[in-house]
């Protein structure tokens, strides 16, 4: 009876560790990190959807186009003398459309001026005007601070730049409903080859005339 028993937990153990093995051994699921990438700017591969200022981006397209992360800079390597002054106080150069914040280099406006903002959970805010400004943009003058998207801002002129910036990312965002390339045609100033229509600056440059 002693033996039968030995070997019965010995078979139960043996089959509680090969259960474990099979476990061990499967693929582990890629987890939802929407929480994070809202917070950083980033892309959710298991949702596909991206977040730039806390704004949901559901287009693979648009989120590559808007280029929300700044680049490492070869200094020596740049030959605008404009930038090489910009790197030095963290400025824009508007001949080049090129930040610089931090030693890094933003492509454009937005990215620049968020990166020069707080981003933080909004849940976490106390003041409900920072909340409601938080959905979209507004300065809050209790707080003496502006919210555009999840990125605060203690001064305005920081905040009103950055604002600026934001509202042409919304327009980009609607219009993912009628043209994915004309979203992101609209953002980097190009073409849509689909619709024809020719953007600059935010918006459809007038067709030219025969």
């Amino acid at each position: 009876m002693r033996t039968f028993r030995i070997v019965t937990i010995a078979a139960s153990a043996c089959a509680a560790l090969a259960a474990a093995l099979v476990i061990a051994s499967r693929p582990s699921q890629p987890q939802c990190r929407c929480a994070d990438a809202k917070l950083n700017s980033q892309w959710c591969e298991v949702c596909k959807v991206g977040f730039v200022g806390g704004v949901r981006i559901p287009s693979a397209m648009l989120f590559e186009t808007l280029d929300a992360h700044g680049h490492d800079v070869n200094r020596d390597a740049i030959g605008c003398p404009n930038c090489r002054a910009m790197i030095k106080v963290d400025g824009f150069c508007d001949a080049c459309g090129i930040g610089f914040n931090g030693g890094q280099a933003y492509v454009s406006r937005l990215t620049y001026h968020l990166a020069r903002g707080e981003p933080l959970d909004v849940a976490g805010l106390s003041c409900p005007t920072c909340r409601v400004n938080a959905e979209k943009f507004g300065w809050c003058d209790k707080c003496d601070v502006g919210m555009v998207g999840n990125v605060r801002y203690q001064s305005r002129r920081e905040y009103e730049p950055a604002r600026q910036a934001f509202e042409r990312l919304l327009v980009a965002v609607r219009m993912l409903d009628r043209c994915e390339i004309c979203a992101a045609a609209l953002w980097g100033s190009g073409m849509c080859p689909k619709c024809g229509i020719q953007y600059k600056d935010g918006r459809p440059t007038p067709p030219a005339t025969p």
